[in-house]
């Protein structure tokens, strides 16, 4: 049996629902012409968990693994107390139950750990394209999630990222961007 992608899950989740094509959504419920925004339909707000010290942009790694190597190495700078190998393997391992790519160069690998201390996104541009399942990527954005969270926030946080990435000039716009703050910029101030 073949697994669908966790992109292609994300997807058909928030596709599934059929749009009025007329509508025009805006947040301005006083618009006659115009409907607000579902509470579905509104992004998580990303400052909680994406600050400038969790991006870096011209990054050089040659494979899917030195990527995830990378990744686990990156998460230890920005929480104290985590182990490098260890959230390396629950990548890997993560990986093999599900491809993360989710299309256009984009990946989203995470990780739950008993070491992670806070929900924390990290987004790291490539200096150059690699292969990930068959597919150039060039953009991974990554969350750390503890083993006993909250309200589930990670899952809000996944679909937000979902739904900003279905947004053509959301995807080009951070295919563009050349520096952590006009990356942190696009999802905090939702600017493209």
């Amino acid at each position: 049996m073949m697994h669908q992608s966790l992109w292609s899950q994300l997807k058909n989740a928030f596709t599934k629902k059929e749009k009025d094509s007329n509508t025009i959504l805006t947040n301005d419920i006083n618009d006659p012409q115009n409907k607000a925004r579902s509470k579905e339909e509104e992004t998580s707000d990303f400052s909680q968990i994406l600050k400038l010290k969790n991006i870096k942009v011209d990054v050089s790694v040659s494979s899917e693994n030195e990527l995830l190597h990378y990744l686990a190495r990156f998460a230890c700078e920005q929480q104290a107390g985590m182990d490098e190998e260890e959230l390396y393997g629950q990548l890997l391992l993560r990986e093999q139950q599900a491809s993360t790519n989710l299309g256009d160069g984009i990946v989203l690998p995470h990780v739950i750990d008993d070491s992670v201390k806070e929900l924390t996104m990290l987004v790291i541009k490539l200096s150059n394209p690699i292969m990930w399942n068959d597919e150039k990527i060039d953009m991974a954005i990554s969350l750390l999630i503890p083993k006993v969270e909250p309200d589930f926030l990670h899952v809000k946080y996944l679909a937000s990222i979902s739904l900003l990435l279905l947004k053509p000039n959301f995807r080009y716009a951070l295919s563009e961007a050349a520096s952590p703050e006009q990356i942190a910029d696009m999802f905090i101030n939702g600017t493209n």
